[in-house]
């Protein structure tokens, strides 16, 4: 267990995402001398766990406890890239363009729309 501690960098952090419990529990499940069959089985997959679960499911970890540093890293690295070239002058005019475009294109989608229900309305009426 200290091995696995030390793995998740407990000793190191305030916050981690290592469990002692779980792992107390999937360990005990595991080496049960009584049970050989059990080699390899994780923890959601024990049947106790499972029904534990659906009568009380955890709230999901934060990505801070989750994600790896490199990868935390790889995330924002890519939002700044973003918002580098986001702010630039040219880009947002191909965005205030394509805002605008948008726009006419859903004018076009109304008119359609109500073309047809016009069109519906006095077909209905032409039967009657």
């Amino acid at each position: 267990m200290l091995y696995d501690a030390k793995r998740f960098k407990c000793f190191e952090r305030k916050r981690f995402r290592f469990n002692g419990c779980d792992f107390l529990t999937e360990y005990l499940y595991r080496n049960n001398k009584r049970f050989t069959d059990r080699k390899g089985v994780r923890l959601n997959d024990i049947p106790f766990v499972q029904e534990e679960l659906k009568e009380h499911p955890r709230p999901p970890l934060p990505l801070s406890l989750i994600w790896t540093p490199e990868e935390a890293a790889i995330v924002i690295e890519s939002f700044w890239r973003g918002f580098l070239v986001r702010r630039r002058e040219d880009v947002q005019e191909l965005r205030k363009w394509q805002k605008k475009c948008r726009e006419e294109r859903q004018d076009v989608r109304k008119k359609v729309s109500s073309f047809w229900a016009k069109t519906a309305l006095a077909g209905d009426d032409a039967d009657e």
